[in-house]
């Protein structure tokens, strides 16, 4: 016997579940199958308790319950991320940090940006920084937070430098929580 299938139509924003029916509707939905929205069908869960969030690690939109905290097999790796200083062609997320500007660039891969796009769904999360001496978290020279709605809008975004660390070739490493596949760091002396 197969499983009955279910349509939960959500907001694009936020993800709030607007409503779950056994036929599509509207443009933003997501199949399920019926046992996973049981419970708020039968009133014997709210659907304030869920949303639907893109998971940028499977690159496929998902259905969550805000209470129960999973972590997929995250590592302590995936909380305190060292973004490596190599080049990656099309990474998720590049930073750039360029010293003849004077700026950051937070640029989004042309991948992600087009699967993003595809699924029909935005990530409205600040994406944080932590510039610390190089491989050690726990010497903070400055955090960075980002708005991804806008890295996603704007493809890129620029943040002046306002530290005399940032002027310089001094060695550092960049750490953040990792939300996506591929990040890459990468830093410009010059014109060129």
């Amino acid at each position: 016997m197969s499983e009955q299938i279910m349509y939960v139509l959500f907001e694009k924003d936020s993800g709030k579940i607007l409503g779950i029916s056994p036929r599509k509707k509207g443009k933003n939905y997501l199949q399920v199958e019926l046992d996973r929205v049981l419970g708020i069908l039968e009133g014997t869960d709210s659907r304030k308790n869920y949303r639907v969030e893109y998971n940028p690690r499977k690159k496929e939109l998902e259905l969550i319950n805000l209470n129960n905290e999973s972590f997929d097999g995250s590592t302590i790796k995936d909380f305190l991320y060292e973004i490596p200083e190599e080049y990656i062609e099309d990474s998720d997320i590049t930073v750039e940090q360029d010293i003849y500007n004077s700026c950051w660039r937070f640029i989004l891969g042309k991948t992600l940006k087009t699967n993003l796009s595809h699924k029909g769904v935005s990530l409205n999360s600040n994406l944080n920084f932590a510039i610390t001496k190089k491989h050690d978290p726990h010497v903070l020279y400055k955090t960075i937070s980002v708005d991804f709605a806008s890295v996603f809008s704007e493809n890129c975004v620029v943040i002046p430098f306002d530290s005399d660390f940032e002027f310089s070739n001094l060695p550092f490493s960049i750490f953040t929580a990792r939300k996506f596949d591929s990040y890459q760091l990468k830093r410009i002396y010059n014109d060129e």
